[in-house]
């Protein structure tokens, strides 16, 4: 394949899509006669030219003659290269026909599902297009998902993916659950989106059930898991499905598409994801794994940065909350990382990325110092590896009197702590929460929780140098707790010479699940256990001056449903009985270990 070079990028608005584009909508018929919806925007000139493809549950509006506006936002840089653009609602979604089924699993009994329907979608457009011969196809969240299994599909003209924030596994790290815990924001979701669907239509059915006032209040007035679910089973079916599987079984795990990258040959793949992305964080990052770690992992890249979901997208971000990272990420990202990707494979155009993994660390969070600041490429670290080779694991130990220390302060069997879980009084994942879970929380001011008596807070020395925060993160509790079941919430902090406690990283392991997900046992009241909570990996630079902060807590509400903290076999069927307090103590060894270079 010929190098040449790439387009340099150029505006282009609406009326440039329409002076140079067409749009058409079809129904593209399937192997079992089923016809799928799709709008193809295609160059006014007769040269045959590449193909990316969008496959989504989700509305692609406007319907009709309108142009979609993400054309010149985020795919502006295909438009410059004369791509066709194609997006294409899966079955039983908007207007496609057929039946929808949540993060469908792929069929072994030669059945259509998500890999036959990509196929077939790709041969029509391949038939009905004028193109180069080759197709590729990204998305973002539930579409990242779809482009994880569309590179399974085999079909030889689809020449790279891109799942970015993918749903991944809805039970130990993606939208529905952390680490087996049940994340309340799924419970809206599911009131809206998975209705079931009585006939095609562009717009959704209204939630069957919606928070109608400030969610910690409302869902702490539903607080038995048991009757908040019992308000969706019945009326929606995944719901009820998933009532029946509490721990982490064939059910959920044949709805992970990672775990076929493991064994079979699958297409070129850039994986990208946001260091505070709150939905699908860990999906990114263990797509990415799955396929490096496999016989087949051929060419296979990842791309992180200081982004919320879909951040990456959004070439005017600059900033989460009260927290600036510096503008121009996004931009580079689609000019710099995601066309020169696609270019490459599908056109053959540039060069193969060198790069293992390309991230971008969040760092400086002062706005005075950096909100006209743009971000100079070279903050971009382009790795070999990831986790990057030469990293080194620094341990800080959760010592007594409050501090974060090089080495642990008490003996195994010293309570360095100890505070009561109430599931009256859960703590709240940020000092205000409002009618929905905000995505400025993933760094929000955690300065609230250090006042709590129910929080344990521990912070480092003032740094003398830069902490830079690179790979994984691992958070070893020595823990015991009065009862027969805990969450164990951990969170990873920065704190600002000003007082501002930014949020990095928090991860969460219920006790009964401390052996394994896939099987649920009691804790036994005072034991002493060694658990390794999950945190998702991270890229974060500690700046001189700035402090590190641990606090460990027993809940994290309502972003994540509280614990009844007595053990049920099916906790998604808890009363209000079951609901206890819980003296949970925190002993000596407790350490958090944080990769760094």
């Amino acid at each position: 394949m010929s190098q040449t070079s790439l387009p340099r990028p150029r505006p282009i608005g609406p009326k440039w899509v329409r002076e140079n584009y067409t749009k058409r909508e079809v129904m593209i018929p399937m192997r079992d006669h089923v016809k799928l919806y799709a709008a193809i925007y295609s160059p006014k000139d007769a040269a045959p030219h590449p193909v990316i493809m969008v496959r989504s549950p989700y509305n692609f509006s406007p319907y009709g003659k309108g142009f979609s506006r993400s054309l010149h936002t985020q795919h502006y840089m295909f438009l410059q290269g004369r791509y066709h653009i194609v997006y294409t609602n899966v079955r039983g979604t908007v207007l496609s026909e057929g039946q929808f089924e949540n993060v469908r699993p792929v069929r072994t009994d030669g059945g259509v599902d998500e890999l036959t329907d990509t196929f077939d979608t790709i041969e029509w457009l391949l038939s009905n297009l004028r193109t180069n011969g080759s197709v590729g196809i990204k998305g973002i969240s539930y579409q990242g998902f779809y482009a994880t299994l569309a590179s399974l599909c085999g079909h030889p003209a689809l020449k790279a993916v891109s799942p970015q924030a993918p749903v991944t596994d809805w039970f130990l790290g993606d939208d529905s659950h952390m680490s087996g815990a049940f994340q309340l924001p799924m419970f809206s979701f599911a009131s809206s989106f998975m209705r079931p669907r009585l006939r095609p239509a562009i717009r959704y059915s209204k939630p069957l059930v919606a928070p109608d006032k400030d969610i910690y209040d409302w869902y702490l007035e539903r607080e038995p898991l048991g009757e908040l679910l019992s308000l969706l089973k019945g009326r929606i079916p995944f719901v009820t499905e998933m009532v029946q599987h509490p721990t982490y079984d064939s059910f959920w795990k044949e709805r992970n598409a990672s775990h076929h990258l493991e064994s079979t040959p699958s297409t070129p793949m850039l994986c990208v994801g946001g260091w505070y992305d709150g939905e699908d964080c860990y999906g990114s990052l263990d797509t990415f794994r799955k396929k490096e770690g496999s016989p087949y992992s051929g060419d296979n890249f990842l791309c992180m940065g200081p982004w919320y979901h879909g951040g990456w997208k959004n070439t005017s971000y600059d900033r989460l909350g009260e927290v600036v990272f510096g503008k121009g990420s996004a931009k580079y990202f689609l000019e710099e990382v995601e066309y020169p990707f696609f270019s490459h494979y599908l056109e053959g155009k540039g060069e193969k990325p060198s790069y293992k993994a390309v991230v971008l660390p969040s760092g400086e969070t002062d706005e005075k110092k950096r909100q006209s600041d743009s971000i100079p490429p070279s903050q971009w670290q382009y790795l070999s590896s990831w986790p990057p080779e030469g990293a080194r694991r620094a341990v800080l130990y959760l010592s007594s009197q409050e501090q974060l220390t090089g080495e642990p302060s008490l003996g195994p069997d010293e309570v360095v702590s100890q505070f009561i879980s109430d599931p009256l009084h859960p703590v709240p994942y940020c000092s205000e929460t409002t009618l929905r879970v905000s995505r400025d929380a993933q760094v929000g001011n955690q300065r609230f929780a250090a006042r709590r008596t129910d929080v344990l807070t521990f912070t480092s020395p003032v740094l003398q140098e830069e902490f830079r925060a690179l790979g994984s993160v691992v958070a070893h509790i020595r823990v015991a707790v009065s009862t027969s079941d805990a969450d164990i919430v951990v969170k990873l902090i920065d704190v600002r010479p000003d007082g501002f406690c930014m949020l990095v990283r928090y991860g969460v392991l219920p006790l009964r699940f401390r052996e394994s997900f896939e099987r649920s046992v009691p804790a036994l009241p005072g034991e002493i256990y060694d658990i390794d909570v999950p945190l998702c990996d991270i890229g974060h630079t500690f700046l001189p001056n700035h402090r590190i902060m641990v606090q460990v807590q027993g809940s994290l509400y309502p972003s994540l449903a509280m614990n009844p903290q007595r053990w049920l076999e099916n906790p998604y069927e808890a009363l209000s009985s079951d609901y206890v307090r819980s003296t949970v103590s925190l002993y000596g060894g407790s350490y958090i270990g944080i990769d760094t270079l």
